[in-house]
């Protein structure tokens, strides 16, 4: 499987990711960038990638960009809208941005990328941890 320069496995994602993994992560911090590259088995009966892949990336990088803004909690929403289909294959980005960290709400956005392509936005608050 190749693997775009930069970025690294990443090993701290949990059982539950293992399974759909193996992740990658680029960068530190909010600003990192965790991907994948979709496989046959990721794959729904309609030949692309399954909505619950989708959403599971999603979800894992939105919490890891919380997290990283010193408001870790558990997710209490999550939108995620379905723009285009990713095919087997294609290496899948998840970009973050936490657009507000409070002391109860934590507010963010994940944009999964292909080809520089937008594929699914989601947008997530979560339940701070405290």
């Amino acid at each position: 499987m190749s693997v775009p320069d930069g970025f690294e496995p990443f090993d701290e994602g949990g059982d539950f990711v293992e399974l759909v993994g193996p992740v990658f992560v680029r960068g530190e911090g909010t600003g990192r960038v965790f991907a994948l590259r979709v496989e046959e088995r990721h794959r729904n009966a309609a030949g692309k990638a399954h909505g619950g892949l989708l959403a599971t990336l999603v979800d894992f990088a939105l919490g890891r960009a919380v997290a990283a803004a010193d408001s870790a909690g558990v997710t209490a929403s999550l939108t995620t809208d379905y723009l285009k289909p990713v095919a087997v294959g294609d290496w899948l980005e998840a970009h973050t941005e936490v657009e507000k960290a409070g002391e109860t709400l934590a507010f963010a956005d994940c944009s999964l990328v292909v080809d520089g392509r937008e594929v699914v936005r989601a947008r997530a608050v979560f339940a701070v941890a405290g």
